[in-house]
């Protein structure tokens, strides 16, 4: 695919993610191929996925049903959930109603490594000894909140050893001629919807992919909006 901006989950088509071990998969929408590659992944009803680890640091955001993981329990929708790389963790176990959730890997293609068949390089094992925390928890809710014309957060305001993620707010018919995190960035809006530039109409449940060189205009429509912003780097990058 051609990546694109402005990302519209509902315009792309489901496929079988590909597993090369030929182990039960479940459907995936691939939304963007290049950093920070997003998917998203539709785990039906009791779908049991066992331990396995990532190449790059990856986010979850959950939209629907219930997932549960390992040790640290369930996640639900508005919850985030970041790993760093090479951490192996596991089951992934869908609850009753299945799960549906976007996964963003920053660094590179997101992979899927099982515990059993790969281990880890020993780069990305001597890399995970410098946390504190290998995984850890966040709810959209409790992600630092600002207004457009507002100093935005840094990673001082991040309550752990996770991404770069905070809240823009804009007032139902809102317009702000110059926004720019000062990094590339992931837009996922939340709630409302805005148009972007004057051309992308970015509505609830879609992204926008902004570079740290631009400076945008943004419109928010008669609701008010709220963004959720995801940096495309780690605190430590590989």
């Amino acid at each position: 695919m051609t990546d694109v901006q402005h990302i519209c989950p509902d315009d792309i088509d489901w496929e079988t993610f590909h597993d090369p071990h030929g182990r039960p998969t479940t459907p995936t929408r691939v939304l963007r191929t290049s950093e920070p590659f997003l998917i998203e992944a539709d785990f039906p009803a009791h779908f049991h996925a066992g331990r396995h680890w990532h190449p790059h640091d990856t986010i979850y955001l959950i939209t629907r049903g219930e997932m549960r993981i390992g040790d640290e329990g369930s996640f639900r929708p508005g919850d985030i959930r970041w790993v760093k790389a090479g951490h192996s963790y596991g089951p992934e176990e869908a609850g009753p109603e299945g799960v549906q959730f976007h996964l963003f890997s920053l660094g590179g293609d997101i992979g899927l490594n099982w515990a059993d068949l790969c281990e880890v390089p020993e780069a990305l094992t001597q890399r995970l000894e410098r946390f504190q925390q290998r995984s850890g928890r966040r709810s959209v809710a409790q992600m630092p909140l600002v207004h457009t014309g507002d100093k935005l957060p840094d990673w001082d305001a991040m309550p752990d050893e996770g991404p770069l993620i905070f809240r823009v707010s804009l007032s139902a018919g809102e317009s702000h001629p110059s926004f720019s995190p000062g990094f590339d960035s992931v837009w996922y809006v939340v709630s409302g919807a805005l148009d972007v530039e004057g051309q992308a109409q970015v509505a609830a449940g879609e992204f926008y992919c902004a570079s740290m060189d631009e400076i945008y205009s943004l419109n928010a429509h008669d609701l008010e909006t709220e963004l959720l912003v995801f940096s495309n780097r780690s605190l430590q990058p590989l």
